[in-house]
């Protein structure tokens, strides 16, 4: 917790230890607010009692708390952290006084870009929902950001995985698939989040995707990673059938073991699928000016991939 001076407001920040906690935090130290954290054993966003006063004196809640990659038998506290976890946050926000509730959401709870439904995204909706009744009935103002896949050192997800095998030389090329998509940057989704804070708002609690403006393609991105790591990119490809089936394998696996952040036939589809996003929305209301792209960031997140650096939550 920093030390302020009375007059500057208190914000509240969930998932401080996380990813883009960590850095969303040194962003909100370096300005004029006084910024608490949920300190475990003492708050539990599955024990409301516990968040009793939390939200006492606080201007902005800023909700990044979340399980995102888990195994087949972590479904339920996925489900009880990010539905449940979030109404009880929201309840102590609105006993508080809160003005303004600030929810990094996923560009997966819109179901055009999860296909078939995962708990993950269907999660990230359900609680989505229950903020814009919040909002909608008066309560508290609520501002909902969907990023996409967000990257940088210390990331997670399919793109850090190809990294660590690349590096481990067990990677095989990839199929020629030709999918775009779209990323984020850590900063860049920082950035939003501290705009979010102070956007207007309507009757209905505003939702906004975002991305860093780029379009990618994932056999680019797989010959800059493996130039990054010093290796040559192969001259052949992985057929797509093989390469199904070898995720199709990992998926079984990772349904009977309880293995975190197994590959599988998720990793397989979001690799061969098309989705880019528009994010002009958040760039006309918030002021949103991405500056990242992964092209850039790749030399840091492979330093901090060999240091050791991961996600803690």
């Amino acid at each position: 917790m920093t030390t302020a001076v009375d007059h500057q407001p208190d914000v509240l920040l969930t998932g401080a230890r996380g990813f883009v906690g960590r850095v969303l935090q040194q962003r909100l130290q370096a300005g004029p607010v006084t910024v608490r954290t949920l300190q475990r054993p003492q708050h539990d966003l599955l024990q409301p009692h516990s968040l009793s006063g939390l939200c006492q004196g606080v201007d902005t809640v800023y909700h990044l708390a979340a399980y995102a990659h888990v195994n087949q038998a972590q479904i339920k506290t996925l489900y009880a952290t990010n539905v449940d976890g979030t109404a009880n946050l929201l309840q102590a926000a609105i006993a508080g006084g809160v003005r303004r509730f600030v929810y990094v959401s996923s560009i997966l709870a819109d179901p055009v870009y999860d296909q078939p439904r995962t708990a993950y995204g269907d999660a990230k909706q359900r609680a989505e929902t229950i903020l814009q009744a919040a909002h909608a009935a008066g309560q508290i103002e609520v501002v909902i950001l969907r990023p996409v896949n967000v990257y940088g050192p210390g990331m997670k997800g399919n793109l850090i995985t190809l990294l660590r095998l690349m590096r481990k030389g067990v990677m095989p090329p990839l199929p020629r698939f030709t999918r775009a998509f779209s990323l984020i940057g850590v900063e860049d989704l920082c950035q939003a989040l501290l705009q979010a804070a102070h956007c207007p708002v309507t009757a209905s609690a505003p939702v906004y995707p975002l991305t860093d403006g780029q379009v990618y393609h994932i056999k680019a991105l797989e010959q800059a990673m493996r130039q990054a790591l010093g290796k040559s990119q192969p001259a052949w490809a992985t057929p797509k059938a093989v390469f199904y089936l070898g995720a199709l394998t990992l998926e079984m696996l990772g349904r009977l073991l309880p293995i975190d952040n197994s590959p599988g036939l998720r990793s397989y589809r979001a690799l061969a699928r098309n989705y880019t996003v528009d994010s002009t929305a958040s760039q006309r209301d918030l002021g949103y000016n991405p500056q990242s792209d992964f092209y850039r960031a790749l030399p840091a997140i492979v330093a901090a991939m060999d240091a050791g650096t991961t996600d803690t939550h």
